[in-house]
């Protein structure tokens, strides 16, 4: 009689931890409704003020097929070693040791570049949703960390998708669409509408940046798509991610760099906007001349512009700058010019110094890409940008 008591209470133990397993709504962490109700409501939409964020810890290419509305992607392979959260020293090391403090924490990082890098904002205070195989770990690290408001998605992102079928999205923020056989996709930006009337009649070091990035300000365009997952998608479509520019998150000082140009996987941009009636490519929305600066422009020498990978995806986590493509080649750009580099900067009358000399405006606009805003929409208008893998 005992006997049977305990193998009954066994299969009913077992079976009830199959059922809370399995289930694609149980009781653990937030309930799949809860959340739909938080999307519908505006609480999880990007530029809500105390925005709830959802984190999907799934891989990037799991991500890229189809996510929960309004997701963030922080793969848990990512920012983990071991189950211990991973850190920067903000120099040469990304490990587990290599700090403590939750600024420096890896998972900080990659989420600061999908939102808005002020150099001061963790959002460790924001109110965080995590869902995933791995979402549990990632709550209880991101707790260690020292995030102070996280939780998990009761459920698994399968059981969302049947059941908020349109709450669902593919690709990332601001991707338009994906052509796979072409190895292209299009993103939504617009031209820059808080320095325009700089970045629109003056070159700088800066061709297409992530609207929430540090740098956004000196870009004439701006981009709705995170680096993060600009870099993501560009190699869900095949393109390698090596490159010269960076190892890791170590670049060196600038006598190691100065000189270097991209040597990655090619990459072409273009261009279009409501009445412009086609794409048009980089090179045909930039007038190449001496700037302001230049020291001799009886010199000036025309050299084009050729974008390639940078193999930057850490050194651009590290600083968040929002660098997608630089005019001139970048340890943080995603991607950079191959025609141009640090050293041409110098040569056309630049300056790099913007800590020593912040108001010198030799660090901003001495460039020799000169935007033809008499040619594209003007302040703040709507934009598309098409990136092509070149085979």
């Amino acid at each position: 009689m005992k006997q049977s008591v305990l193998i009954m209470l066994c299969l009913t133990l077992f079976v009830g931890f199959f059922i809370v397993g399995c289930n694609d709504s149980d009781d653990s962490g937030t309930s799949m409704d809860t959340l739909a109700s938080y999307i519908a409501s505006g609480r999880t939409t990007e530029g809500t003020p105390d925005r709830l964020l959802i984190v999907d810890t799934r891989t990037s290419a799991e991500y890229i097929d189809g996510h929960i509305t309004d997701a963030l992607n922080v793969p848990f392979d990512r920012v983990q070693e071991n189950g211990q959260p991973l850190y920067t020293n903000n120099y040469d090391t990304v490990s587990t040791t290599a700090s403590d403090a939750l600024a420096d924490s890896w998972l900080t990082h990659i989420l600061v570049n999908q939102l808005t890098n002020d150099f001061v904002s963790t959002y460790q205070d924001s109110e965080i949703i995590f869902y995933g195989d791995d979402a549990g770990d990632m709550a209880k690290m991101a707790k260690k960390i020292g995030y102070t408001d996280v939780d998990v998605l009761g459920g698994r992102y399968e059981g969302w998708a049947d059941k908020h079928t349109d709450l669902t999205e593919m690709y990332g923020p601001g991707v338009v669409s994906v052509d796979r056989a072409a190895g292209s996709f299009v993103f939504t930006g617009s031209i820059n509408s808080v320095n325009y009337d700089n970045v629109s009649t003056r070159p700088t070091h800066h061709g297409i940046t992530y609207k929430g990035g540090a740098l956004s300000f000196y870009s004439f365009l701006q981009a709705d798509i995170p680096p993060f997952c600009f870099h993501e998608l560009l190699v869900d479509l095949g393109i390698s991610p090596e490159g010269n520019m960076a190892d890791g998150i170590y670049y060196g000082d600038m006598s190691e760099w100065q000189a270097k140009f991209p040597d990655g996987d090619r990459i072409d941009f273009a261009v279009t906007w409501d009445g412009a009636g086609r794409y048009y490519e980089f090179s045909e929305l930039f007038e190449e001349k001496p700037s302001e600066f230049h020291p001799d422009p009886d010199l000036f020498e025309l050299i084009g512009m050729e974008p390639r990978m940078g193999g930057t995806r850490d050194s651009n986590l590290l600083w968040n700058p929002g660098c997608i493509y630089c005019m001139y080649a970048c340890v943080c750009g995603i991607s950079s010019n191959d025609k141009a580099n640090e050293e041409t900067w110098f040569a056309d009358g630049g300056i790099y110094d913007p800590f020593g000399q912040p108001d010198d405006e030799r660090n901003y606009y001495a460039g020799r890409y000169f935007p033809k805003s008499d040619l594209m929409p003007g302040k703040g208008a709507p934009v598309k940008i098409r990136v092509t893998v070149v085979k």
